[in-house]
């Protein structure tokens, strides 16, 4: 697989994301003030298990760039809603 099929299904799963909160929000599923909250009160959670890993942990540094890449993703998602 080449790279830009990664790029291009992470985009794929973002459109959709963001597309299924739209619309549980325009069926009044859920509040969209409740689902910013939501998305928020996660990446501040990402991002704060992201900082309370080791810095020598091999294992840590991958499970702190993945946290601080779904903080990053959660925050964009909220600002899209």
């Amino acid at each position: 697989m080449k790279s830009f099929h990664d790029g291009a299904y992470a985009l794929a799963a973002y459109s959709a994301v963001v597309a299924t909160m739209r619309l549980l929000v325009k069926n009044e599923v859920v509040a969209r003030d409740d689902l910013i909250r939501l998305l928020l009160d996660e990446a501040v959670s990402r991002a704060i298990a992201a900082e309370s890993r080791e810095p020598g942990e091999v294992s840590g540094r991958n499970a702190a760039e993945f946290n601080r890449q779904s903080a990053e993703i959660l925050k964009m998602l909220s600002q899209n809603l």
